[in-house]
């Protein structure tokens, strides 16, 4: 059976390495901070957009950013009102507003401020963690976000 001439010969080598270029790629550790920022903004947007879009504010004032926010919901608004705590009136309907529109079941008027400074917090320390190590892919800082929290931002900028 030695010499049996089958008519093909096989490769000594047949499996050998390839090297492909498109392979190879870089881990980007600073990734999940670019997102947790791009879901911070996206929520803040959002959370603006359900402080505009009631009817609780004055017609010619419209929020344009988050301390304005802070500011209806901590009481010291200018509005022209009923007296009483009118923060306490902000927050519910904004909570309110949170639980038809985004399903989310965790804030009521007694948390919702706690909320808005998370997300306030959140999207500083993403941003500052980007402008401090942009060129420093290989290493991210560590944010510290609550699971809760995050979970929340996530419903609210539609990454859910």
């Amino acid at each position: 059976m030695a010499g049996i001439n089958v008519g093909y010969e096989l490769l000594r080598n047949s499996s050998k390495k390839i090297q492909n270029p498109c392979i190879s790629y870089k881990v980007d550790r600073m990734m999940p901070v670019a997102t947790m920022h791009r879901m911070a903004l996206k929520a803040s947007q959002k959370l603006i957009l359900l402080m505009n879009n009631t009817t609780l504010l004055t017609r010619h004032h419209r929020l344009t950013s988050m301390n304005e926010i802070l500011v209806y919901l901590t009481g010291h608004a200018e509005d022209e009102g009923m007296p009483g705590d009118r923060g306490d009136f902000y927050r519910r309907k904004l909570a309110e507003q949170l639980y038809h529109h985004f399903n989310i079941y965790n804030v009521d008027h007694t948390n919702v401020l706690d909320f808005v400074c998370a997300v306030v917090r959140l999207e500083h320390e993403t941003r500052n963690a980007l402008t401090r190590c942009p060129r420093m892919p290989d290493a991210a800082p560590h944010i510290n976000v609550d699971d809760q929290v995050l979970d929340m931002v996530g419903r609210l900028s539609n990454v859910h």
